[in-house]
C-alpha cells in the first residue's frame, strides 16, 4: 500500500510542476490544476481505508463507528455541567423492548449500564443527584412513544433522553411525524435527545429517515447499526456475538451498546461544536405536538355503557375492559382536541373481538371504524388507531361497542389520546 500512495503523490507531483512552469496564469494552467486536482481525488479515493490490526483495534474502530455525528454538543455539555455542579440532572430512556431491557434485564441493559457509567462520570458525591427513567415498552413504535411521551418521560422533567425505535419503526410518513414530534417536544422542554439505532439480525433498520431527522435539528446520532454493519463485513463479529435472538442485544451486546453511549458522553463533554438553532419549522406536515395520554381516572366517560374499569396490559392496566355478552352497550368519551387516537390491546389469538367506533366531531358524524383486535403480529400489546385530525380545536364524541358477530367476545379499551 505505501508503494500505491508513494507513486501516486509523485504523479500529482509531477503534474503540479508541470502546471506551475512559467510566471503567466493562463487558462491552460488553470485547467491541469483542475485537472491535477481531480486526478489527486481519484487517486485517494483508489487508496483503500488501512484496516485495524489487532483486536483491541477492531473494537476501538466499533466504537468510533457507533458515532454517526456529535451534533450540537451544547444541550448535552450544559447538563453535564449542570450534574457535575450538583444539581438534580435525570437521564430518560424512551423505546422500544430493547430499551425495556429484553436480552439484559433490569440491571444489565444497555439503559441502566449506561446510565450507571454517567452517573459515575459525571455525578457529584456518589451521583446521588443523577436520576433514571426506563421508559420502554416492548414492541412499541414512535407513533405510541409520541402519545406516552407526556406521561411516561416529561412528566419527569428530563434533562437528557435517549429515543430508540428504529427497529420498531417502519419508514412510512406516520412513523416520521411521530419521531420528529418527540424530537421536538422534548427539545421545547429543554431536553437534550440522543438519537440511538438498532438493527434486527436480518439487517432491518429505519435509521435512515431518522438520521435524516437528527441532521435537521443538529442532533447527536449513536448507530450501533452502523457498528455491528462494520465487524460484520469484516468478518470480525457475527450476529450470534451481539444478541441471543433476532432483535434485541444479550447481555454481553447491552454492555457494548453502553460502551458506545460512554464513549459519545466523553468526547462530547470535551467537544464544543458549532451552536444550532431550533427550526421552527418541521420537516413533517403531519407532526403532533402536545399529545395527552387519558386513561381512567384521567378522563370520566360519558358512559361506562357494558364495559367496567380496569385493563390488563403492562403500563396500561387502568383502562376500560368489555366481557362477553354483557349488552354491547357503547364506552362514550367526550374530549376537546385536534388529533384524536385510541390505544387498544392487540393478541394473536384468544377471545377477543373487532371493535366498532363511531366518532363525531361538533356534533356532526365524521368516521366510523372496524378495528380488528386479533392480528398475526398480536401478543397483548398496545396498538393504536387514529379516529380523526382536524385543523383547529374540535369537540370530539367517541362511541365504542363490539362490532356485529364479536357481542360474544372480549375487548380492552387502553387510553384515549388527543392534542
Amino acid at each position: 500500500m505505501k508503494k500505491r500512495m508513494t507513486a501516486a503523490a509523485a504523479i500529482v507531483m509531477s503534474v503540479c510542476l508541470l502546471a506551475g512552469c512559467g510566471s503567466g496564469e493562463s487558462s491552460s494552467v488553470t485547467e491541469s490544476r483542475a485537472d491535477v486536482s481531480s486526478a489527486a481525488e481519484s487517486i485517494a479515493e483508489s487508496v483503500p481505508e488501512k484496516l485495524p490490526e489487532t483486536d483491541e483495534e477492531w473494537h476501538r474502530a466499533m466504537i468510533e463507528k457507533s458515532l454517526v455525528t456529535l451534533g450540537d454538543t451544547g444541550p448535552v455539555r450544559r447538563k453535564i455541567e449542570k450534574a457535575k455542579a450538583g444539581e438534580k440532572v435525570t437521564v430518560a430512556y424512551l423505546g422500544g423492548s430493547i430499551t425495556e431491557g429484553v436480552g439484559g434485564g433490569d440491571e444489565l441493559c444497555y439503559a441502566k449500564v449506561s446510565f450507571d457509567k454517567f452517573k459515575e462520570r459525571f455525578g457529584k458525591d456518589g451521583g446521588n443527584n443523577i436520576s433514571y427513567v426506563n421508559a420502554g415498552i416492548s414492541g412499541t413504535p414512535s407513533y405510541l412513544g409520541n402519545l406516552r411521551l407526556e406521561r411516561d418521560v416529561l412528566s419527569h422533567g428530563p434533562d437528557i433522553c435517549f429515543v430508540e425505535f428504529a427497529v420498531n419503526d417502519s419508514s412510512n410518513e406516520d412513523c416520521q411525524a411521530s419521531y420528529e414530534s418527540i424530537v421536538r417536544e422534548l427539545l421545547e422542554h429543554d431536553c437534550a435527545p440522543v438519537l440511538l439505532f438498532s438493527v434486527t439480525a436480518d439487517d432491518y433498520s429505519a435509521q435512515d429517515y431518522m438520521k435524516n431527522i437528527g441532521e435537521y435539528y443538529g442532533l447527536p446520532m449513536i448507530s450501533y447499526c452502523d457498528a455491528l454493519r462494520f465487524m460484520f463485513e469484516n468478518g470480525r463479529m457475527k450476529w450470534e456475538d451481539f444478541s441471543d435472538d433476532k432483535s434485541h442485544p444479550n447481555v454481553s451486546g447491552h454492555a457494548l451498546v453502553a460502551e458506545m453511549i460512554d464513549s459519545y458522553f466523553g468526547k462530547a463533554a470535551d467537544t464544543e461544536t458549532e451552536a444550532r438553532s431550533y427550526p421552527p419549522q418541521g420537516m413533517s406536515v403531519m407532526i403532533q405536538q402536545g399529545m395527552k395520554l387519558l386513561e381512567n381516572g384521567d378522563i370520566e366517560p360519558v358512559s361506562l355503557g357494558s364495559w367496567k374499569e380496569g385493563s390488563t396490559v403492562a403500563h396500561f392496566n387502568n383502562g376500560w375492559t368489555y366481557e362477553p355478552d354483557t349488552g354491547n352497550e357503547p364506552l362514550v368519551f367526550k374530549f376537546k382536541g385536534k388529533f384524536a387516537h385510541l390505544v387498544y390491546k392487540e393478541v394473536k389469538t384468544g377471545k377477543f373481538g373487532d371493535l366498532k367506533v363511531k366518532i363525531t366531531c361538533d356534533g356532526e358524524p365524521y368516521d366510523e371504524k372496524q378495528i380488528k383486535t386479533v392480528t398475526s403480529g398480536g401478543f397483548g400489546n398496545p396498538q393504536t388507531a387514529l379516529l380523526g385530525m382536524q385543523v383547529s380545536e374540535t369537540e370530539y364524541t367517541v362511541e365504542i361497542s363490539m362490532a356485529q358477530g364479536s357481542e360474544d367476545k372480549k375487548g380492552e379499551i387502553l387510553a384515549i389520546a388527543h392534542n
